[in-house]
């Protein structure tokens, strides 16, 4: 019998305290304004120029000042880590969370920092915390797409996760960095049973998503999900493609691919076109938007036929889905109806049951459907 979503008033009635790192960027103020019934929140920053705005209480804490991050750290009870960008982060936040006992989730939209933390997942399960890994938008609800889709079949084979982004998507700076930080070299994608390497922004795929994203060319691109869930699920294949609106961001993306690797990870190349890239979303957005869709494929067999499930997504600003997908895991950690500790990305410990009943709740564009296909 599917599970009832329980709204917040199930978490204790002792005012749980949450630390926001980084929640003064554009998708930690997401996050702060999604999770802000919860508890009360604390959100951190290098300069709170920017927090005066903000629900909650601003802490000026640089990452790197270990005394202050561990201060900050032992005060709350969920620590949420949204500092990115998340290539150049270690373990720091995690292994102090395990230290002191706090429960943690983090924004990553990278493999390398799950990859930096999973060795972590002893410690986390012997100190009895949770540690939710990738949550948001996508990384985050989509997980949970793909989850519901590969639920549906007996024998899961190929996954396909398409992400369709408009303008900025409602994001910042940061966001851009690590799209181009994810140029940088070919990664590795799990096909036909082995890791294989693939050049990013390459092998373009056209999808036509929901309305208002429409028909959006997509790339591979290298994305957490492309490591996690060929760790998650019983598959042979995972793609994952993206693609942003107007195309020509495609192509000026497409483009840095094509520059030396010395320009392309040379960090002020990077952040100066980052700064570049997002002057220019500010100039489309007004006429774009800044909504997300998303479509997860999974095709396999279900009752000794080839099937094919699809679930669709689709929001107007990419960064509140982002904020709304963070809430979702933090209020289940908060209220205990995920209460197994380890460490786990989110495809990994959000039931199906209780994603789909949050989706309702929050009136989310969510759909899915189940039909014959030629793939096995």
């Amino acid at each position: 019998m599917p599970r009832v979503w329980q709204p917040e008033y199930r978490i204790a009635p002792m005012v749980r305290k949450i630390l926001i790192l980084g929640g003064t960027g554009c998708i930690g103020q997401r996050v702060a304004a999604a999770i802000a019934p919860l508890g009360a929140v604390t959100v951190t920053g290098r300069s709170g120029q920017t927090a005066k705005a903000l629900q909650g209480t601003f802490l000026r804490l640089d990452l790197e000042d270990l005394a202050a991050l561990e201060k900050a750290i032992a005060n709350h009870d969920l620590v949420i880590h949204c500092a990115g960008p998340f290539h150049r982060r270690d373990g720091r936040v995690l292994q102090t969370c395990i230290y002191q006992g706090k429960n943690y989730i983090d924004v990553s939209d990278h493999r390398c920092l799950y990859q930096k933390l999973k060795p972590l997942t002893q410690a986390a399960r012997e100190a009895g915390i949770i540690a939710v890994c990738n949550a948001g938008v996508f990384p985050g609800i989509s997980n949970s797409m793909v989850r519901l889709g590969v639920e549906q079949l007996d024998e899961p084979h190929q996954i396909e996760l398409y992400y369709g982004v408009a303008g900025s998507g409602g994001a910042g700076e940061t966001v851009l960095t690590t799209t181009f930080l994810g140029l940088g070299e070919p990664f590795l994608v799990f096909q036909g049973g082995t890791w294989q390497a693939k050049q990013p922004y390459s092998k373009p795929t056209i999808i036509d998503f929901p309305a208002p994203i429409g028909k959006t060319t997509v790339y591979w691109f290298d994305v957490a999900e492309t490591f996690t869930f060929a760790e998650s699920f019983p598959v042979e294949t995972v793609v994952t493609k993206f693609g942003s609106l107007p195309n020509f961001y495609n192509q000026l993306t497409r483009a840095m691919t094509l520059l030396p690797e010395s320009l392309r990870q040379h960090p002020r190349i990077i952040q100066g076109l980052s700064k570049i890239g997002y002057g220019m979303t500010k100039l489309t957005d007004s006429f774009t938007g800044v909504g997300v869709a998303m479509r997860a494929i999974v095709s396999g067999i279900k009752d000794a036929t080839p099937q094919q499930v699809t679930v669709d997504f689709v929001h107007e600003h990419t960064a509140i889905a982002a904020g709304l997908g963070v809430a979702l895991v933090a209020e289940l950690v908060l209220s205990e109806q995920i209460n197994q500790p380890g460490l786990y990305p989110v495809e990994q410990i959000i039931p199906s049951d209780l994603f789909l009943a949050w989706a309702r709740q929050h009136q989310l564009q969510l759909s899915w459907n189940i039909q014959p296909s030629e793939k096995n």
